[in-house]
């Protein structure tokens, strides 16, 4: 059974959240291709999909949702599973919650075997200018908040999901 993994990333932290999971499920016997969707992959030639995006300004990265967009009907014709990438997913005040998955997947015409919305990083040296001014603003949080462990525990829990 092959897997596809593909995410968008906008600081790396996503990326490093999806080699986390397309080890977990190659760990349970998936064959399983990790690729950033600026590689434009296509998802025909698998028999299961996972997006991962990261969340910037409370939206999904802008490539990962026309990707998905253009490849629905693909999607909808396997297993499809969706992971968020975010910094604000640390905050325990919002329970797992994640505003910009929340509105992805309401306009999407697919539904996902599984969702979750993991914890990133927000350190300032990878985030664009005008992006620090907005979040010093809001007095955002810095730091390393990804959980990989987590990552891993979800990759193990949603293989059978993915096999179908």
């Amino acid at each position: 059974m092959t897997v596809l993994v593909a995410f968008a990333t906008h600081s790396g932290a996503t990326r490093t959240l999806a080699e986390t999971l397309a080890a977990a499920l190659r760990a349970d016997e998936l064959e399983v291709d990790l690729v950033d969707i600026a590689e434009d992959p296509d998802p025909s030639s698998y028999d299961a999909v996972v997006l991962g995006s990261g969340v910037r300004i409370e939206a999904i990265e802008k490539p990962a949702a026309a990707w998905a967009q253009t490849h629905r009907a693909q999607l909808a014709g396997r297993p499809f599973a969706f992971f968020s990438c975010s910094g604000s997913a640390a905050d325990p005040a919002k329970g797992g919650t994640q505003k910009a998955t929340d509105t992805f997947l309401a306009r999407f015409p697919v539904s996902p075997v599984a969702v979750k919305n993991f914890p990133g990083w927000v350190l300032m040296d990878r985030i664009p200018v005008h992006e620090r001014v907005l979040l010093t603003s809001m007095r955002t949080p810095t730091g390393d908040f990804r959980d990989l462990p987590a990552v891993e525990a979800w990759g193990h829990e949603i293989a059978p999901l993915l096999r179908g």
